[in-house]
């Protein structure tokens, strides 16, 4: 997956303005939700979150290759967002679980701390 590339053309700069307020406040309202984890929550541990939420089951090498991410950082992020943190207090919002057809693959699962978290997402998302 490449990183989108943002560019202002004379055309999109020329246009009339519209409000975007609206869809910054839900967004900053999404950003202050995941605050609520830890303040200085990282996108990247959001990012792997929500693809944990919307494919539970899925291995950290799908896990990273959805997110674009290495697998060594993904595997890490897991670790804090399950009970392995190596810095702090671990998150509690994801459960590793050896699979039992293939016991080096890991497969990642919601707890019912990170289902709570992602229905608060969902139902300010649906705002």
């Amino acid at each position: 997956m490449g990183k989108p590339t943002y560019k202002i053309t004379g055309a999109s700069a020329a246009a009339k303005p519209r409000n975007q307020r609206p869809a910054v406040e839900g967004f900053l309202l999404l950003l202050r939700e995941l605050q609520k984890i830890d303040p200085e929550f990282p996108l990247q541990y959001a990012v792997c979150l929500c693809e944990i939420a919307m494919d539970e089951g899925l291995s950290l090498t799908r896990l990273a290759q959805k997110t674009g991410m290495a697998l060594s950082t993904v595997s890490r992020i897991v670790g804090a967002l399950s009970r392995d943190r190596q810095k702090g207090k671990p998150y509690g919002l994801v459960r590793v679980v050896v699979s039992a057809a293939e016991r080096r693959r890991r497969e990642l699962y919601l707890t019912v701390r990170g289902k709570a978290v992602i229905d608060s997402i969902a139902d300010l998302s649906a705002r």
